[in-house]
């Protein structure tokens, strides 16, 4: 997985609407964001998508995005493969907020408009590859947790939704091309993937604790604790200090 991630100049502004088609006639195509399995290893081939993610603001690390790409350019005849292979290079990245009110979040521009080195190759004639990198970074969680009412005891999670647009960038026949643009909606969420299972002392010994989300514990899954979350992991069958 490669979270490095580079600032892009110049970006103009998300406007609303539905999902945005740049660079469709390119023959390389976002088709989701696959259901990672163990290790977060992505199945290009895979039909188990998500269509939408969510992460803890306090995780350590960024929400990382695990997309199926399509080269749907077509071999006629004996042509060579090697000009419609397409080598993956980067990938660009757009975010903004649905709610107003944090639109003030992230006033470093490189925390909403960046580019991610992804490196990989997609075969002409419908061949599929995975691929997994950052799409939020911890940096702007961190700042919208800063923003995000207090929460109370008995208070729902408070959350907001990130308007995330991302785009496959790589090289074929010499020259650039670009993937369609995918619209991708991230809850971040404080207190949506912690699950509270009471005292230590009541949690029964063969309970088989769920352990969060493939490529971050904080995304896309829950975890199971004890007492108010933020303790100890419920597999851990000790008294509390």
């Amino acid at each position: 997985m490669n979270v490095k991630m580079l600032a892009l100049v110049g970006v103009a502004g998300l406007g609303a609407g539905a999902c945005v088609d740049t660079g469709a006639d390119s023959g390389m195509r976002i088709l989701g964001n696959v259901a990672p399995g163990d290790g977060c290893v992505v199945d290009g081939a895979s039909t188990t998508f998500q269509d939408d993610g969510v992460i803890e603001p306090t995780s350590g690390f960024g929400y990382v995005f695990t997309p199926a790409v399509v080269n749907e350019l077509q071999i006629v005849g004996d042509e060579s493969t090697g000009p419609k292979t397409i080598y993956i290079t980067h990938a660009r990245v757009d975010i903004a907020f649905y709610d107003p009110a944090f639109e003030g979040v992230g006033a470093d521009a490189s925390l909403l408009h960046f580019r991610v080195p992804v490196a990989g190759v997609i075969e002409p004639g419908g061949g599929k590859s995975g691929f997994s990198f950052e799409i939020v970074p911890p940096e702007l969680l961190w700042a919208i947790d800063d923003q995000l009412p207090a929460r109370g005891v008995n208070d729902p999670p408070q959350r907001t939704t990130l308007d995330v647009r991302i785009q496959m960038v790589g090289t074929r026949g010499g020259g650039e091309t670009e993937s369609n643009v995918f619209r991708y909606p991230v809850d971040v969420c404080d207190g949506c993937v912690y699950v509270d299972q009471g005292a230590c002392k009541d949690v029964e010994p063969d309970f088989q604790a769920r352990t969060g989300g493939a490529c971050n514990v904080l995304q896309d899954g829950f975890v199971d604790c004890w007492v108010n979350r933020l303790v100890r992991p419920a597999p851990i069958i000790a008294p509390l200090p």
